[in-house]
């Protein structure tokens, strides 16, 4: 897997010009060659004259000048022939000399950006004002008719971007929206950089249309190779500034060469785009405020839960989940400021994906209020906030790879019915019989699991690391003592003393030989989970199977597993009950196919958040 991206294009090439050409608005890309919007903007003849530049330098200034005067153009198109008092929002310091030249023609322009970029001639224009802020946190009662957002984004901030600017606009405003967009995410390689099918998925969803797009990547490729040279020549100053702590001249190279290798092969991409309110086509959902773990405190989302599963809310389990375990959501208004009716979450886990470290997470607490629930088809609330979720979290190029969870027969044939999920397993009970005399079982035994013992962690992380072994064509859920710690120790079930964990070892050596954790369950106790090398397993079962049998009070022991791992844990007589759960993976947003995660899991029950 690729380490994050530390920042987009846009970002180390504005602290490179900065240096060279001492102007800070100079941070977006050149435009260059017989672009075609070239002819439009009448700037061809600008392009020649400019061809005779003195030096490479000199070319990307020319380049960048006329990128902005493209700007310039594309705004006055959306702008003619609307009233004086027509109002435009312009976003970010690179624009800063767009949104001077509008408002010196007598247009009202609201800029956002730093406020050391103002200068006196700016003050004086009357048509011009300003705000020291971002987008998301700008608060204004005025709504706009266009709307200019400069740059690349994270993935995430996508949502919260064009939610902010559906909301400035007004029912005919406009978006003019420019920066670097992932093309190709048929690869298993993260990015930082917003997906371009989700990009348009989500603007559709929130009720804009697409008007124009225009392709700029060779541009930009074209800028990159102009700024290269001046990596090394700038190296001292570059490293001296202050958002480069840590960050070595090497650090940089490699960063501007990965930017260069995606552009030159088709993965990264650089466009503009004119979106607009699609009034006519807006379906009920269009106008949904949709919000993420940050935009609601978690006692807003207790009458939905109680509401959608009947159980009492409970506020430990939650800051489990969400806060120590770093869970995602995403959540849907049907109204600014209402009650939230649609909540589709998800827990991560660190995993090995066929042997190597990866993310996946767990789709839960997927709610919907009780007054729209009915509705589960492709044009469903439910759809909606779900495609957004797996857009956001899962797939080949954003933070988790895989998603997977226990949905019921179901929600699960809903979800493969829209689209969303698709079967790779069924998740089964196995019921052990009564125990037998073993002569192995008997030289074993059985001791509780000490947190706070130094020794006892380094056993568990040595079955843990010995199990891994086995898993190199499979994929499985990292079980190390850091994870043990918090799925059972700090889990809120532990407060009960839900959960036994326990160590299993050789009497007359004290080898540790595997961890388990069981927990009460109608009839006996369920296997949670089990560390031990594969080989191990049948034996630690049967010892635990011992541990839990009581000739005086019937008591069973159950083991949830994934059916295509059920020969790693199977005994002589046990009995196989059907759970009613299937095990999915996302068929929504590009990730590993179904086929190589056909069979592939080991999910045992403690990879359920909530037992």
């Amino acid at each position: 897997m690729a380490a994050t991206q530390k920042s987009s294009t846009l970002d180390l090439l504005r602290r490179i010009l900065e240096v060279e050409f001492g102007n800070s608005r100079m941070q977006h890309c050149g435009l260059f060659g017989d672009h075609p919007a070239f002819e439009a903007s009448n700037l061809k003849q600008q392009a020649v004259e400019e061809a005779v530049a003195t030096s490479p330098a000199d070319e990307l200034f020319a380049a960048q000048k006329r990128f902005e005067d493209y700007l310039l153009y594309a705004v006055e198109q959306q702008i003619a022939g609307l009233s004086p008092d027509t109002s435009v929002l312009i976003v970010g310091d690179a624009l800063v000399s767009v949104a001077k030249n509008i408002a010196s023609r007598g247009i009202s322009i609201l800029w956002l950006g730093s406020v050391d970029l103002i200068d006196e001639e700016l003050h004086s224009l009357p048509c011009f004002k300003y705000w020291d802020t971002d987008l998301i946190s700008f608060q204004c009662s005025v709504k706009v008719e266009l709307l200019l957002l400069q740059g690349s984004f994270c993935y995430l901030d996508q949502l919260a971007l064009l939610s902010k600017s559906r909301d400035l606009l007004t029912a005919t405003g406009r978006l003019l929206l420019f920066g670097e967009f992932l093309e190709d995410d048929s690869e298993i390689e993260y990015s930082a950089l917003p997906n371009l099918s989700s990009f348009h998925n989500l603007s559709t969803r929130l009720g804009f249309r697409l008007c124009e797009s225009i392709e700029l990547s060779e541009s930009a490729a074209k800028t990159l190779d102009l700024v290269e040279p001046l990596i090394e020549q700038h190296a001292v100053a570059l490293l001296n500034g202050n958002t480069m702590d840590g960050v070595t001249l090497e650090d940089i190279k490699q960063e501007f060469a990965l930017m260069q290798r995606e552009f030159n092969s088709g993965r990264r991409c650089f466009r503009l785009f004119l979106l607009d309110r699609e009034l006519e086509k807006e379906s009920k959902w269009t106008n949904v405020e949709y919000g993420d773990i940050h935009s609601f405190h978690r006692s807003e989302i207790s009458a939905l839960f109680e509401k959608s599963f009947n159980v009492t809310f409970d506020e430990d389990l939650w800051d489990w989940k969400y806060q120590k375990g770093g869970g995602r959501c995403v959540t849907a208004r049907l109204s600014k400021g209402g009650e939230i009716v649609a909540h589709y979450g998800g827990a991560p886990r660190d995993i090995l994906y066929f042997g190597t470290p990866s993310k996946a997470i767990q789709p839960c607490d997927v709610m919907v209020h009780p007054s729209i629930r009915k509705e589960y088809g492709r044009g469903s609330l439910f759809f909606e906030v779900a495609a957004t979720f797996l857009e956001r979290e899962i797939g080949n190029t954003v933070k988790h790879l895989l998603g997977f969870g226990f949905p019921n027969k179901k929600a699960m044939n809903i979800s493969k019915r829209i689209g969303l999920y698709e079967k790779v397993d069924d998740f089964i009970e196995i019921e052990y019989p009564s125990p037998e005399d073993d002569s192995a079982v008997q030289k074993l035994k059985c001791e509780t699991y000490q947190q706070d013992s130094v020794i006892h962690v380094e056993e568990l992380d040595s079955l843990w690391s010995q199990m891994r072994k086995a898993y190199t064509n499979n994929i499985i859920g990292v079980r190390n003592s850091d994870y043990i710690k918090y799925r059972y120790i700090s889990h809120s079930f532990a407060r009960s003393n839900q959960y036994q964990c326990l160590i299993v070892r050789e009497i007359e050596s004290g080898a540790a030989r595997a961890f388990a954790v069981l927990k009460e369950h109608p009839g006996g106790k369920l296997l949670m989970d089990l560390i031990c090398p594969v080989h191990d397993m049948k034996l630690m079962i049967s010892k635990l199977n011992q541990e839990v049998f009581s000739p005086d009070i019937p008591s069973v022991l159950k083991l949830w597993i994934t059916q295509s791992a059920k020969e790693k844990v199977w005994l002589e007589n046990a009995v196989m009950n059907e759970l009613g759960i299937e095990i999915p993976c996302n068929n929504w947003s590009p990730g590993p196919s179904h086929d190589a995660l056909l069979g592939a899991w080991w999910l045992t029950a403690g990879d359920m958040d909530f037992i």
